[in-house]
């Protein structure tokens, strides 16, 4: 596996090259660092993710709100940006995104670009990472970060630093999939629940272990992960897999109907579960197949929760317990209703599990 070189100004660039890395659990000091000189000038890396699988155009999302956006790498406004940060060394600092470009499968493999407008000022990779978190949230799929361009912003210069890939993952039946139908709400959405992505309480448990399936090395590790990812709502462990089925119920559910389809379906889904946490015997083919309708349920959990924003999992539960099928506008005066995505609803709430 090699490494690309340039040296200019005694500086090392390099290309690098990673495997089965999991973003979602890198620390931001990791990868951005921030620092002040004896001279009082600020250094820092800043980062550019590039995300791949995607059939919709993801610069249709609002993130104006945190002074970030998301463009095409292959467009006149990304290079424009990129010119921006320091117009006399363009050609260098774009040659990370062209090698991009050039190695890109088709009109098909769009590159997204997430970048901050102003990203010598009060650059947070934090946020930047959030952003895929977020869509990745609402629409379970094989969107990804492909790559990472880190330039170095030092004493007044902006410069290319290095590039990091990721091995790419799925397929075009599994790219992120939305519909201009939704995209207001959508992006109400998040506005409404951004800052809650850095939540270290059961919902920030919730949302790093869905994350962290993406990057299980086994579907069956994608899978019992997901389930934990369910089960971090719950306190205490009596009667645990009952409590998850009523509780999930009725935080997706609209109506009794779906609250009955939903808590059937944890059914079939938990029995796999236990085969598998237990040494039984198990189907991988019934693994893949459960696998979709188990993402979509985790996924519109964490919607939910991020949107009622209840501090500890103790006092969801003993709201939870006050209710019943089909009363979760009564679990907190914030709720309110977002569909988001009509895949995941539809998987979740209606469909039937066999």
């Amino acid at each position: 596996m090699g490494k690309w070189r340039y040296k200019k100004k005694s500086k090392i660039y390099t290309y690098r090259k990673r495997d089965n890395v999991d973003i979602a659990n890198q620390s931001s000091n990791s990868i951005t660092e921030k620092r002040k000189n004896n001279n009082n000038d600020i250094s820092m890396e800043i980062t550019i993710p590039v995300l791949s699988n995607t059939s919709y155009d993801l610069s249709k999302f609002d993130f104006s709100f945190k002074d970030i956006k998301i463009v095409d790498i292959n467009s006149d406004e990304f290079e424009a940006y990129i010119e921006a940060q320091q117009p006399n060394i363009k050609e260098a600092n774009m040659s990370f995104p062209k090698s991009i470009i050039e190695n890109a499968y088709g009109e098909y493999d769009k590159k997204y670009a997430i970048i901050k407008n102003n990203p010598k000022e009060n650059f947070k990779y934090t946020d930047i990472l959030n952003v895929w978190k977020i869509l990745l949230i609402i629409f379970p799929s094989d969107l990804q970060i492909e790559y990472d361009i880190v330039y170095t912003f030092e004493d007044g210069f902006f410069q290319r630093s290095y590039m990091s890939s990721y091995q790419k993952r799925g397929d075009y039946e599994n790219y992120l999939f939305s519909d201009d139908e939704y995209l207001e709400e959508i992006n109400e959405y998040i506005r409404l629940v951004f800052d809650r992505l850095n939540l270290t309480n059961y919902i920030g448990i919730a949302i790093e272990n869905y994350l962290t399936s993406y990057s299980a090395s086994h579907i069956h590790y994608q899978y019992l992960t997901l389930c934990i990812a369910l089960e971090s709502i719950i306190s205490g462990n009596q009667e645990l897999i009952y409590r998850i089925r009523r509780s999930v119920a009725i935080l997706c559910g609209k109506d009794l109907f779906n609250c009955h389809r939903i808590y059937d379906n944890l059914n079939k889904l938990y029995t796999l579960r236990s085969k598998i946490i237990h040494g039984e015997s198990f189907d991988y083919k019934k693994v893949a197949e459960y696998l979709p309708p188990l993402k979509s349920i985790v996924s519109r959990t964490i919607i939910e929760l991020l949107i009622h924003n209840i501090p500890t999992n103790t006092e969801l539960n003993l709201k939870i317990t006050e209710v019943g099928f089909g009363d979760r506008t009564k679990i907190s005066e914030s709720w309110k209703h977002f569909t988001l995505n009509i895949i995941t609803h539809v998987e979740s709430n209606w469909k039937k599990i066999e």
